[in-house]
């Protein structure tokens, strides 16, 4: 099966190398990385681009529009089998890629969140993601509080038709948007307590694990909420007419 790594990069020079090097080593000939770049100021697309591996795909928003909307057109150019989502300034733990790889060729899973150790610093601060935000499957659980962690999750590519594109409204999360569509419509998700990956805090996060305050909560849970029930009807009107 045929690898395609989503990554969304935007001032990540500090990070972006190591984390490049650690996905590139578990891909194959024929796999692709896809990076797509949301109009960074630092020098992150000139490190990317030294690469000059054939299977890094780099693209440039023209404006900075998000995380969401990047990782949205990332997606659409996944060409493989199996996605995996990757942030650009984690570290994936060597055998990751074959681990789920080997889940995936089960047979029983359409869509994979794995655990991960959470450091700060160069420092172990939780020896597991999973237990630090109470991480399982559920979608009034996830509309509620997100725990598809989205570096952590790789899918089969079926479940593209259901979730492009991701919504363009404020609050969407990219992850909680296909890990939540991905179980409504019934496709087969685990949550894999092993970690694969170190899951990197620092003061430039794009996400956080620090508590918000409770209306700008409510307000993008809201619009979630309402972006769901938008796609879920186009999405079940194209399936009926099928």
């Amino acid at each position: 099966m045929r690898i395609s790594v989503c990554m969304a990069t935007y001032n990540g020079a500090p990070f972006v190398e190591t984390q490049i090097l650690s996905i590139l080593k578990q891909l194959g000939p024929v796999d692709q990385l896809i990076v797509v770049d949301d109009n960074s100021t630092d020098n992150t697309v000139d490190i990317v681009r030294n690469f000059k591996d054939p299977r890094i795909e780099l693209n440039i928003n023209p404006t900075n529009v998000g995380a969401a909307l990047t990782f949205d057109r990332a997606l659409y150019q996944a060409r493989g089998d199996i996605i995996f989502l990757s942030d650009q300034d984690d570290r994936w733990h060597d055998g990751k890629v074959s681990t789920l790889m080997d889940i995936f060729a089960s047979g029983n899973v359409d869509l994979i969140v794995h655990d991960a150790v959470v450091v700060r610093e160069g420092k172990v601060v939780h020896a597991s993601l999973f237990d630090m935000a109470e991480s399982s499957s559920g979608v009034i659980k996830n509309i509620i509080s997100n725990t598809f962690t989205g570096c952590c999750m790789a899918f089969r590519r079926d479940i593209l038709r259901e979730v492009l594109p991701i919504s363009a409204n404020i609050g969407i999360f990219h992850d909680a948007w296909i890990g939540v569509l991905a179980e409504y419509f019934g496709y087969k998700v685990s949550f894999v307590h092993v970690p694969l990956m170190d899951f990197m805090r620092h003061a430039k996060n794009a996400s956080t694990l620090k508590r918000r305050k409770i209306g700008p909560i409510l307000r993008d849970r809201a619009a979630f909420v309402v972006a769901l029930v938008l796609q879920i009807s186009h999405i079940s009107l194209k399936r009926w007419m099928r």
